[in-house]
């Protein structure tokens, strides 16, 4: 359960991890935390029908235009990616403005990363401003279900649907901070880590956004409504962030042609330990961490076994996606010897995307578990995101893991708790200054 101190409200600490749990569940550095504070504080309230970077004015813009305002970006947005060790910190002190809009973060931070060095890291800053729009549009549709639901009987048919959004936003974004933590200045742009995150979170989200559509279509918020608009414009904007489909498939090859990794590589727990420092291991050691996490799917590794509860069932899903694993592993070698650009290397290298998914979400779930990060470190999410990407697989679940109606219940009850205590959908639970 959610449950943090206002959001103005810093622990007193060193300038590190331990510094700030005020502001979130897992522990921020008290600098990326005032930063995000202020850039928050800059773009004001999004409710604001008089605030220039409202939802109301920016969705409006879009519609009209098909950008963002044409404002300057302030002073020290977007030029200090240099001076970040630890780029998931720095996209986390960026995480307000990704959130607010896409197209003012292109215009403000990923168009003029992209002329910088960093290339690496500005192919992932597009798929995380996309994560970071599209858990504001489910924070925006959540909050409006959860109020339906407690007078119209049938608008709880949308509460499953909501989880199941969260939980595939949550295991995107974990493989999106696990290639950041893993970054290292030697990267470039086609490291498999970058090449599987440009990839696949713009062709999960696609699907994601589809659901939101719905959702706020069959709660009767027609296209002219800000709420309908706002989801547009991050449509509309997808392609200026870099997470089109143009992108995807260039991604896409890269992730054919990327060199084999070892396929029993050993773990890397520090990589997946979100409060912690990121080690910045380069993309191979990256790749043999994510494929380290499934083939040592075990109940005992979560600090307990269950019997036939989540995290029993969570390791028995986890065994079931490492057999696939190792299948894809293997196969996707041969296929890309053979043909590069054929059909059967393609079809393999998106189910190695997948199986990369669920090692990532894996891996920080169980990182998290012997701490006290809550429901991050609860089985529940990551059994939800991995049972999704079983089916995306076409696989065949374990006995008893579609019970996850108990999973469903609990994300959705977690994703609620955030919208009554105005806290983010995002890995760390981060407070929302408005």
């Amino acid at each position: 359960m959610v449950n943090h101190t206002p959001a103005g409200s810093l622990a007193p600490g060193p300038g590190h991890a331990a510094g700030a749990r005020g502001y979130a569940a897992v522990p921020v550095p008290v600098d990326v935390a005032q930063r995000a504070l202020r850039l928050e504080a800059l773009l004001g309230n999004p409710e604001d029908p008089a605030n220039p970077y409202g939802a109301a004015a920016l969705a409006a813009a879009a519609g009209m235009s098909g950008s963002a305002p044409r404002t300057a970006a302030p002073d020290g947005i977007g030029d200090e990616a240099a001076a970040w060790p630890d780029a998931a910190q720095f996209v986390r002190g960026l995480r307000p403005l990704l959130r607010r809009d896409l197209g003012l973060a292109d215009a403000w931070v990923l168009r003029p990363l992209r002329q910088e060095p960093a290339q690496a890291l500005a192919r992932l800053l597009g798929p995380a401003a996309l994560l970071a729009a599209t858990g504001g549009v489910l924070h925006t549709t959540a909050a409006i279900v959860d109020g339906r639901a407690r007078h119209d009987p049938a608008a709880r048919q949308w509460l499953p649907v909501l989880a199941a959004v969260f939980a595939d936003l949550l295991a995107c974004e974990a493989l999106t901070t696990v290639a950041l933590r893993g970054l290292a200045p030697a990267d470039d742009a086609g490291a498999l880590p970058v090449a599987v995150t440009g990839y696949l979170v713009p062709h999960l989200v696609s699907d994601l956004l589809a659901d939101l559509e719905l959702v706020l279509q069959e709660s009767e918020f027609g296209p002219d409504s800000t709420e309908r608009q706002v989801l547009a414009a991050l449509e509309g904007h997808r392609h200026t962030a870099g997470v089109d489909w143009r992108a995807a498939l260039v991604a896409q090859q890269q992730l054919v042609r990327a060199p084999s990794v070892r396929a029993q590589p050993a773990a890397m727990p520090e990589l997946f330990r979100l409060a912690e420092p990121a080690p910045g291991v380069g993309a191979t050691r990256c790749t043999e961490a994510l494929l380290a996490v499934l083939p040592d799917a075990t109940a005992h590794c979560f600090g307990t076994d269950d019997g036939d509860g989540a995290t029993a069932q969570l390791a028995k899903v986890g065994r079931r996606l490492a057999t696939e694993q190792r299948h894809v592993h293997g196969a996707l070698r041969d296929a890309a010897t053979a043909d590069p650009d054929g059909a059967p290397a393609r079809a393999l290298a998106d189910r190695l995307a997948l199986v990369l998914l669920a090692g990532a979400v894996l891996g920080v779930a169980r990182a998290a578990a012997p701490s006290d990060e809550g429901f991050l470190g609860r089985p529940e999410w990551a059994l939800l995101a991995l049972c999704r990407i079983g089916r995306r697989l076409g696989l065949p679940l374990p006995v008893g893991a579609d019970s996850a109606s108990g999973a469903s219940s609990a994300v959705w009850t977690e994703l609620a708790e955030r919208v009554h205590q105005r806290v983010d959908c995002d890995l760390y639970a981060t407070r929302q200054l408005w």
